[in-house]
């Protein structure tokens, strides 16, 4: 039994004995919270080595997260990462998620604002940008190498996927951010634009939000509503169709 027992518990299971051997009535209920604390230590070892591989994700990228340089930054024993996290992908997936949940508490509590002080769609989405323009540069760094290493970290791929379903909800923040009633079916197609000029903001070397501005609210306002996109779609399958029908036929 003590064979088994991890050096950081050692002290702990001392105090156990020894107090259950001053007080044998106190045996159940000393037995019983050793398991809480040692349960409770290591949720917070978990949270320490979460927190240190965000900081290396933010800092240098998902490729940096290492159990060797995730142990130097949380100031813990090389070993203690891969104790928690065999897997090094496991780590990266836990602090991936974190970091998204992050995110998108950030949109939905704009969306809740934009509600809230019921704002016009103007003013929505200079809301958007504004946050987008603080808040959201570290996750779209984070959120399009995710996308590129996707299919060489087979175990990011669910999470992308995720993410994607997420951005492309009915209720997305860019759908709120319209003001139009029936137009959940636009959620794609106005994170495609977002995420584009996302990419552009990357490379610029002198970014104009005003195109993001221009941009969404042309296709806010100019967008049809659900009933009429339908029909538009509708059409354009069956053009396509006819164009692929030999000459020779009828």
């Amino acid at each position: 039994m003590w064979a088994s027992v991890r050096r950081g518990h050692l002290s702990e299971v001392r105090a156990v004995v020894h107090h259950t051997a001053r007080n044998g009535n106190g045996r159940l209920w000393r037995m019983a919270e050793a398991p809480k604390t040692r349960y409770a230590r290591g949720e917070a070892r978990i949270a320490q080595i979460r927190a240190a591989a965000i900081k290396l994700i933010y800092e240098e990228g998902i490729l940096s997260v290492t159990h060797r340089a995730v142990a130097k930054r949380a100031n813990l024993s090389a070993s203690a990462p891969s104790f928690f996290f065999p897997s090094i992908d496991d780590l990266i997936v836990e602090a991936f998620r974190s970091i998204m949940k992050s995110m998108f508490d950030d949109l939905e509590a704009l969306s809740e604002r934009i509600l809230r002080e019921d704002m016009d769609r103007e003013t929505a989405v200079d809301a958007y940008i504004e946050l987008m323009r603080d808040a959201m540069p570290k996750y779209d760094i984070l959120q399009f190498e995710a996308y590129l290493l996707a299919r060489r970290k087979p175990a990011l791929q669910p999470e992308v996927d995720s993410v994607i379903a997420a951005t492309h909800r009915p209720s997305s923040t860019l759908v709120t951010a319209s003001r139009r009633k029936d137009f959940d079916w636009a959620a794609p197609i106005l994170a495609s634009f977002a995420n584009g000029f996302s990419l552009y903001r990357f490379g610029a070397s002198d970014v104009d939000y005003s195109i993001l501005r221009k941009g969404l609210l042309a296709l806010m306002e100019g967008l049809p509503d659900q009933g009429a996109a339908a029909r538009s779609a509708s059409r354009h399958k069956g053009w396509l169709r006819r164009r692929h029908v030999p000459e020779s036929a009828g």
